[in-house]
């Protein structure tokens, strides 16, 4: 399929993509003591999936997402393999890489409720599965807030960025 040069991919997307999940997955196993509650922001690298860069480089980019996910779950010592699939399959449906015009705010911020819903959901049950105990729900409600509060910053900073490491013709992400 030919692309004209409004809608070419950029070079190095995934990179992009790569940077912004190392900078998430680290921020994501922090905790916050707020109001006497620990609100943790493992749904944050949620936001980096979402966000993916269109890229042709559709194979490399879900060796890093995979990665992300298996490195997410050692940090936050979770179920091996739980934060991979939701990724995996959060990509899988968002199809960055068949994306023609990118994100707007409003796009973006609606596409990631409705993925943090499924991940609240998966992780509840997968976690309830691999465990054999129930998580605790209110918690990852807490913990789906704080990444939701912190979504705008996010959106913020990948879109400083991708001006500061794309050329003029490539910002199109």
């Amino acid at each position: 399929m030919a692309r004209s040069a409004s809608q070419s991919f950029a070079d190095g997307g995934e990179w992009k993509g790569i940077l912004l999940m190392i900078l998430l997955v680290f921020i994501s196993v922090l905790n916050v003591n707020i109001a006497g509650r620990t609100i943790g922001f493992i749904f944050l690298p949620l936001i980096g999936v979402c966000l993916w860069p269109r890229t042709d480089k559709v194979i490399i980019s879900i060796i890093a997402i995979f990665i992300f996910g298996l490195l997410l779950d050692l940090l936050s010592a979770g179920p091996l393999g739980l934060w991979a699939l939701i990724f995996l399959t959060v990509f899988a449906i968002s199809r960055p890489h068949m994306r023609l015009k990118p994100h707007n705010f409003s796009s973006a911020f609606i596409q990631w409720v409705i993925f943090l819903i499924f991940a609240i959901i998966a992780s509840y049950l997968l976690g309830w599965f691999a465990m054999e105990n129930r998580p605790d729900a209110p918690a990852l409600l807490f913990q789906a807030l704080a990444a939701a509060i912190l979504f705008p910053l996010v959106y913020g900073l990948r879109h400083i960025g991708r001006y500061m490491l794309s050329d003029a013709d490539a910002r199109g992400l």
